[in-house]
Formats: structure tokens, sequence, C-alpha cells
């Protein structure tokens, strides 16, 4: 661990968690399709973690810790972002529901409801991009 990781800021590593849990999501199926891994560098560089820095998160997600949001709304940018994970190869599997449940749950959702994710995944067939899946909600 080098010295900048040690004081990093909590949001930094928050930051890392979204992504390792985008990873996780990615890999469920057994690989991560190119959309999937266009998808996690678009996010990553969204929330200024750098290249160098996702790459080591896909190559060892087990090394990130994941902090939940504190806000319902930063919970919800990261369901958003979790579901067009699963959403971004046009497959939506059973491994993938049942991750991504898992994880609502660990980000501070109460239920696959509270979460919205059936309105969610609604919202991306229909081609609603993220700021409008996020406003519909507000």
């Amino acid at each position: 661990m080098s010295i900048a990781e040690i004081f990093e800021s909590g949001e930094r590593t928050q930051d890392k968690g979204h992504v390792k849990n985008l990873v996780l999501l990615a890999k469920s199926d057994g690989t991560i399709a190119e959309e999937e891994l266009l998808l996690i560098h678009r996010i990553g560089k969204r929330i200024g973690l750098t290249y160098s820095q996702i790459g080591s998160i896909i190559d060892n997600p087990d090394q990130i810790s994941v902090i939940p949001p504190v806000s319902k709304e930063e919970r919800l940018e990261h369901m958003v972002d979790m579901v067009r994970l699963i959403h971004a190869d046009g497959i939506v599997e059973e491994k993938e529901l049942r991750m991504i449940s898992k994880f609502a749950i660990q980000i501070g959702f109460t239920s696959n409801e509270d979460a919205h994710l059936g309105e969610i995944l609604e919202l991306l067939d229909k081609g609603k991009t993220k700021d409008e899946i996020l406003t519909h909600f507000k």
C-alpha cells in the first residue's frame, strides 16, 4: 500500500468501491463484454479515477473495500450505473440480477423495490439516459 492510498479520502475510496461493484457485476456471467468494459472506464473517469486506477480495480477487485454512499441520491446514482452495466451487453442474466440485488442492500437500499431495480430496467429498455432516469425519481 502506497502513502497516497493510506491518506486517500473517503470519497475516493467510495468511488473505487463503486467501480469494484461494477467490475464484479460485469464478471458475474464469466466474462467482461467490451460494452461493459467501456462503460466501467467511462464511469470511472467521470468520477475522477485514472485509467491506471480503473485497470487496477479490474485486475484486483478484491483489494477494494465498498463504502456505501451516504445520500439517497448517491445510492440511486450508483444503482443506475449498476443497472446500466448489466444492461450494456443487451442480456440481463439471472446471476446479474441476484448480484445486483445484493449490491443494492450493500449500498443502503432495503429491497429491489426500494432501489427501483425494475423501474430502472424498464426506463433503460425505453432508451432513457442516466440523467433522464435520475430526474424520473426526483
